[in-house]
């Protein structure tokens, strides 16, 4: 067990970190959200700098998997559209981390905020009957907006899988484009936020080697999420989503 354990029991200690290992794993190949579930075990097994360094190798092991499985369905658009607002988000997501006087667990309630104020717009879109307003989700302002906003989101709460959703589901991306191009979006952004996390003390040796040691629960989530995404149909795939995406906005809320 890692000396850096928050828990004192093995036992307990082995079976929350399989749990959040694999709902980690089922939510990049299956239904994008349900990771949300990990994020609060990881809180409690581990301190909270130890649980933001350990969690992200983790999904970026999720987020191979993903690529690997949906890469043929990517929209390559859609992320370049949003990609180069995500990286200023990330930027400015670690000088807030560094240099900041705000209580990060204040400013992931206003993260929180927004992402509910997101899903509400993005709802508005869904419904709306005006071309307009349909057109809105292709523009690159509001691109900007989701990549800025995601960027900060995961650089800071390792929780920009409600922006991003929002973003695709705006689009009406079917379950197989959504999940493919989610995948490498945070294949992408996750990466370039390892030398950010690094350089705070968030991911050491120690944290590396569990991170390996978890990889089997990462990848049996990750199967069970490719065969269960192919029974649900693209309606309730995008509730699910959204459903996910009211937890984690909750949860930024109200922990």
């Amino acid at each position: 067990m890692p000396v850096f354990s928050n828990i004192d029991s093995p036992q307990l200690f082995w079976v929350l970190a399989f749990i959040s290992s694999f709902f980690i794993g089922f939510s990049k190949s299956g239904i994008s959200g349900a990771g949300i579930v990990a994020i609060p075990l990881m809180a409690c097994i581990f301190h909270p700098k130890e649980s933001t360094g350990i969690l992200l190798p983790m999904l970026i092991m999720g987020d191979i998997i993903g690529v690997y499985f949906y890469r043929q369905h990517t929209k390559w658009k859609h992320i370049f559209r949003a990609l180069p607002w995500a990286f200023a988000g990330i930027a400015i997501g670690w000088l807030f981390m560094k240099y900041s006087g705000i209580s990060q667990d204040h400013f992931k309630k206003f993260i929180g905020i927004v992402v509910i104020a997101m899903l509400i717009v993005g709802e508005w879109f869904n419904r709306s009957n005006s071309e307009k307003a349909q057109l809105i989700p292709h523009t690159w302002w509001f691109a900007a907006i989701i990549g800025v906003t995601g960027g900060i989101t995961t650089m800071t709460a390792n929780a920009a899988g409600p922006v991003f959703a929002i973003y695709l589901l705006s689009l009406s991306l079917p379950k197989d484009n959504f999940i493919g191009t989610t995948a490498w979006i945070f294949f992408i952004l996750n990466t370039s936020k390892v030398p950010f996390s690094w350089e705070l003390g968030f991911i050491t040796k120690e944290t590396l080697i569990f991170n390996a040691e978890m990889i089997p629960a990462l990848i049996i989530g990750s199967l069970i999420g490719v065969k269960t995404v192919k029974y649900i149909n693209n309606n309730t795939f995008s509730m699910l989503v959204k459903v996910f995406a009211i937890l984690a906005a909750g949860y930024l809320i109200f922990k």
